[in-house]
């Protein structure tokens, strides 16, 4: 159930991944400013912001596989006609409508393993799930270029359609729920309006908003970054996104496992944001021409470990809150965290474009996250139950 939820989250993610992969071509194709490549991958993530808590109410009432098999084809199709497009302004509005639909994958994701998985198991369930998002980003960033190079860059939006029908539907076709959560529903005591008044939920989403923010704004500009700052190739930029990838994938394991034996979700995100605050300036002094490829691979990595390798542990914390409305407390959360997204990512951009430079926007985002830090340091995990759970998990019984 775990590798079929994966497989999923990979294919629901490629979309999200498209426009930085192929950053550095679709750029002068299509004649886009730094901030208006932002305000694609802003696109992405606005969608995803208005589709995360319908998404969440329907995986709830409905279950997972009906409310991702539907999300999965609509994608598809949206995917195919931006492909169509020649400019900017219908690919911005074509890339709404599609992440509307991709949104579907993360509340039914989290409400399947938080049926499936006991706590002292959850953080590892949800990183190793959550490794879904940075697999389609390396994937995503060490094909794409190459086919948008040698196609087109409307090939790479046909190539994540297909792929996103073909991998979710491994999913559809393989997953069950377990038994333990069939039948009448144990979510007694739960309505949605409590979350405003739960300190945990509120502390988590601030600092998920913040570094939701940092994370879109990471993936979208690393591989313009070291085109423009140190003078790399395309595809040598592309390899540089995959390594942010692979590091958001070990983060997302490693700081699982590290809760889950702490028995603590807070302290890992604020030791993470930590990093996120070092490694944002080591990007603004480092990418330049002449530093060793190695080097900035090695950064990169750590940009990712700790920009994106949070994500598992605010979703676990707040799957936590109600583990059988786990979709629905998710999708809210979620929703409130991609609106950091949609706001910091083009403003990265901006920033970029007034000083000509990505320095001082990577310096920007530092202090970003070092807000994001403080917000973590004020997450208290004690009695943050929405209300008592009356179904136990399958690990649990």
């Amino acid at each position: 159930m775990l590798a079929l939820a994966t497989v999923m989250q990979l294919g629901i993610s490629l979309p999200q991944q498209t426009p930085a992969a192929i950053g550095p071509i679709i750029t002068p194709a299509l004649h886009l400013s730094r901030a208006e490549l932002g305000l694609l991958t802003s696109a992405i993530w606005g969608g995803m912001l208005l589709g995360m808590l319908p998404s969440g109410l329907l995986t709830d009432r409905f279950g997972e596989r009906w409310v991702v098999s539907g999300g999965a084809l609509g994608v598809a199709g949206v995917l195919l006609l931006a492909a169509q497009t020649n400019s900017f302004l219908p690919l911005f509005l074509l890339l709404w409508p599609a992440a509307v639909f991709a949104s579907a994958g993360s509340p039914g994701g989290t409400r399947a393993l938080a049926l499936w998985f006991g706590a002292r198991e959850r953080g590892l369930a949800m990183g190793v799930r959550q490794t879904g998002v940075t697999a389609a980003g390396v994937l995503a960033a060490l094909t794409l270029p190459r086919l948008a190079a040698a196609y087109g860059w409307p090939a790479a939006f046909r190539a994540v359609a297909l792929a996103v029908v073909l991998l979710v539907a491994v999913f559809v076709i393989g997953y069950r729920e377990p038994a333990a959560a069939r039948g009448p529903g144990a979510a007694t005591g739960f309505r949605l309006r409590d979350l405003a008044q739960n300190s945990t939920f509120l502390a988590a989403t601030g600092f998920g908003f913040v570094f939701m923010g940092a994370l879109g704004a990471a993936v979208t500009y690393t591989a313009v970054t070291v085109h423009e700052g140190a003078h790399l190739g395309p595809v040598e930029a592309g390899v540089i996104l995959a390594l942010v990838q692979v590091g958001g994938t070990a983060g997302r394991i490693g700081w699982g496992v590290f809760s889950d034996r702490l028995g603590r979700r807070a302290p890992v995100m604020a030791f993470s944001g930590g990093l996120a605050v070092v490694c944002c300036l080591a990007v603004a002094w480092l990418v330049r021409p002449g530093v060793p490829a190695p080097l900035l691979g090695a950064l990169f990595v750590l940009v990712g470990l700790s920009t994106m390798g949070w994500n598992a542990l605010y979703i676990t914390l707040a799957s936590e809150l109600a583990v059988e409305r786990a979709a629905t407390v998710v999708g809210a959360g979620t929703m409130l965290n991609f609106a950091g997204m949609l706001v910091v990512t083009p403003l990265f951009g901006a920033i970029a474009d007034a000083a000509r430079s990505y320095a001082p926007a990577w310096v920007a985002l530092a202090a970003w996250c070092a807000l994001g830090t403080l917000l973590a340091l004020r997450i208290r995990e004690g009695g943050r139950h929405l209300y008592t759970t009356a179904v136990a998990s399958p690990a649990e019984l």
